[in-house]
Order: C-alpha cells, then sequence, then structure tokens
C-alpha cells in the first residue's frame, strides 16, 4: 500500500464532493435563517399574546392560536431536521491510479492497492412514502484481503463516472482472484446467495446448469438469468459481491 504515496506515482484522475457540500452549506445557512426567524416570530407573538393571557388565563392561546400551536412545532421540527442533516463536513477526495484508489477525508488517508481487492459491493436503496419514491441512496463498496473497508458514496460529484472507472481498474484482479479459486476449490462465491462452480451457479436453494443458461444480464437493479426452458430467476444486483465478474464467467467459457 505504501507503493501509491511514492512521489512518482500521481493519481490521473481526481474526484470530490465539491458540488455537494456547496449545497450542503446553501441549506445549513438557509436552516440557520429559518431557526432565526422561527425565534423572532415566537417572540413577537408573545409579546402579542401575553397581556391577553395574563388577563384571560392560557386558554386564550388555544382559542385564537391552534393553528399555530398545531403547526409550529412541526415546522420546529422540520428545521432542526434541515440544520443537522446539513451539518458542514470534512472535504472528501477521491484519487485513482494505475495500481489503486486513496481516499482523503479532512487530513486522513485511506488506500487500496487494485491487485489487493477481493469484494466490489455497489448498493443502492429507495424510501417510499405512502408510495411515492424518496431519496435514491447509493454507495459502493470496497474490501480489500486484510478486511479493510473503503466506502464511496454518491455525495462524490459524478459519482457514476468514478463507479465506472473502478469496475474497470478493478476487474482484471478481481477476475483473477474468481479463476484462482476456482482452480483450487472448484468453487468461488459471490455474496451469501450465489455461488458458481464449473458446472453450475447455485441461487438461493436453486442450482442451474451453465449449459442451460441463455441468458444472464442486470437490469433495474435485479441480476435476471434465463435458462433454456424458458424459465427466469433473479436476484437483487445489490445482494451480490463482485457482480461483474460473475457476468463474464457465465458467458465465457473457462
Amino acid at each position: 500500500m505504501d507503493s501509491l504515496a511514492a512521489p512518482e506515482l500521481y493519481p490521473d484522475t481526481n474526484f470530490s464532493d465539491r458540488k455537494s457540500r456547496r449545497a450542503r452549506s446553501w441549506r445549513f445557512f438557509l436552516s440557520l435563517l429559518l431557526l432565526a426567524g422561527y425565534a423572532l416570530f415566537g417572540y413577537f407573538a408573545w409579546l402579542w399574546f401575553a397581556p391577553r393571557v395574563a388577563k384571560f388565563g392560557l386558554s386564550i392561546l388555544w382559542i385564537n392560536g391552534k393553528i399555530f400551536l398545531i403547526l409550529l412545532p412541526c415546522l420546529l421540527f422540520g428545521l432542526f431536521y434541515l440544520f443537522f442533516a446539513n451539518f458542514p463536513r470534512k472535504k472528501t477526495i477521491i484519487a485513482l491510479t494505475s495500481d489503486g484508489i486513496r481516499k482523503i477525508v479532512g487530513g486522513k488517508s485511506q488506500v487500496m492497492r487494485w491487485d489487493s481487492l477481493e469484494k466490489l459491493r455497489i448498493k443502492f436503496s429507495q424510501a417510499r412514502f405512502l408510495g411515492f419514491p424518496g431519496r435514491r441512496r447509493e454507495h459502493v463498496e470496497l474490501i480489500d484481503a486484510a478486511d479493510n473497508l473503503m466506502r464511496i458514496d454518491r455525495r462524490i460529484d459524478h459519482f457514476h463516472e468514478l463507479v465506472n472507472l473502478v469496475r474497470e481498474r478493478s476487474f482484471s484482479a478481481l477476475l483473477n482472484l474468481a479463476q484462482r479459486q476456482l482452480s483450487e476449490s472448484g468453487e468461488v462465491h459471490f455474496g451469501r446467495f450465489v455461488s458458481l462452480d464449473r458446472d453450475a451457479i447455485q441461487l438461493r436453494k436453486v442450482s442451474l446448469p451453465r449449459s442451460e443458461i441463455s441468458l444472464a444480464r442486470v437490469e433495474r437493479g435485479w441480476l435476471k438469468i434465463k435458462t433454456q426452458p424458458k424459465k427466469q430467476y433473479k436476484l437483487r444486483a445489490d445482494q451480490l459481491d463482485n457482480l461483474d465478474v460473475l457476468l463474464y464467467l457465465l458467458s465465457n467459457p473457462w
């Protein structure tokens, strides 16, 4: 890993989270202004109600301001969420070289060589509320032979371009690892639910002979495998490790 720090090995591609941090800063600043406005509104509202409360009691608040009493706590909760969800964070830089990848967060640096990788995972999820799609979350996980984890999420500018480069540069090392495992143990695992040997692929509890597989592809986040008797099996792509290697081995004999 130290070889990546050598002066002669400069990164050929850099990615950062500049746009994300700028948008986050604006939202944080906006939340501060809104919270200040909320406090001023509450102060002047109390000045207006205080004499009436002294004269008629606290019930006057509910009689004349029930809508505000209901809405203002909800608004306060929303403003605090906006404030804490956009709290400023340290700059992140992802640097790629022909030998490896470096992640720099603030002053801390993490380095992984391509030839030390054992797993590449692409995770994605999207929350839904009352049937409406919410915020989409995507990140990539790299795990090396020493079980070190590097996580890259979509707050990095040009995230999908970065993901494609990481997949491209890590492919050879991950393919060599899979082929070595096949030659040594006769089987290679691609996560908890999928394993592959020379004759068949195991999907959960279903074993499919490789000779019967007519199509294997990723479509809308699912790995879909079709067999010659026109049966189709599918598994969420984010539950798999080294998906590109799996697809390559399924479509190329060895």
